[in-house]
């Protein structure tokens, strides 16, 4: 039987972002006091000053992630049918190909920067990636619209990009707090012998946008076996722990909160 280990790897993206900015034109005391907040036009240096760092969310090291990527990106080619394109151009954050990369052909970020979070328990098999950007109010409003459009489209459900299929596409009901809007929805696609699973949230502040990408991958087999193991009475299952098919991955409010509460 295979282990845990081979047969899962959760990985937990969330993505956040919101950059209000407030640029202080007043020439009053109380504005000159305020605190300058991320803006789509200052670019990465003050993303970078918002995004989260160690000590920020307890129980998670913080990391940047190499352009390489620790997270899958969205699929290369040809979205079928296009306008489905936006949902999978979300996923992958931390992996310098979400948000910040694409919004299915429509805008394209100015700026952007990701962080990993790693939990420290090791009973806790999730990893979540963190990405905001910053494009042009016009260009962030095009993607969230598109965004919602593709995520509560029939024709959306199940689409292709190049090669890869997705599945499983399902808005879901957006958090409260937080932001001008937000879209959130779940998608799946076939890696392999697993089904990776994402939660994604996506919200919009102003211009930036800041994205949540909770993954996991899910063994159907694995867990099949598993069960067998178990009615046949065996004291160790390989994948206990392991995502189940009614576990679907979920955005951490701890990070979220962190992050917003930040910008």
């Amino acid at each position: 039987m295979k282990s845990a280990v081979s047969r899962v790897v959760v990985t937990v993206s969330v993505v956040a972002a919101l950059g209000a900015s407030a640029a202080c034109s007043g020439s009053g005391d109380d504005d000159a006091k305020k605190p300058a907040k991320p803006h789509a036009g200052v670019g990465s240096a003050a993303l970078e000053e918002a995004a989260l760092a160690a000590g920020d969310v307890k129980g998670y090291e913080v990391e940047t992630p190499k352009k390489s990527g620790v997270a899958e990106g969205p699929a290369a080619g040809k979205p079928s049918p296009t306008e489905c394109a936006p949902l999978a151009a979300m996923l992958g954050s931390g992996s310098g190909s979400g948000a910040g990369a694409a919004s299915g052909g429509a805008a394209k970020a100015k700026a952007r920067v990701d962080r990993v979070l790693t939990p420290t328990d090791d009973a806790v098999s999730t990893t979540t990636g963190v990405e905001l950007a910053a494009y042009t109010e016009a260009g962030a409003k095009q993607a969230m619209t598109d965004l919602r459009t593709a995520s509560k489209s029939k024709k959306c459900s199940a689409f292709r990009v190049g090669e890869q299929r997705y599945l499983g596409v399902k808005s879901l009901p957006a958090p409260e707090g937080g932001g001008d809007e937000v879209v959130s929805y779940k998608i799946a696609h076939r890696k392999g012998e697993f089904v990776m699973r994402d939660s994604v949230t996506v919200v919009r502040s102003g211009a930036t946008l800041a994205v949540f990408d909770a993954s996991n991958l899910y063994d159907p087999e694995g867990v099949q076996s598993d069960r067998e193991a178990a009615k046949d009475g065996a004291d160790d299952v390989a994948g206990a722990g392991a995502p189940t098919a009614d576990e679907d991955p979920k955005v951490a409010p701890a990070i979220v909160d962190a992050q917003l509460g930040k910008l």
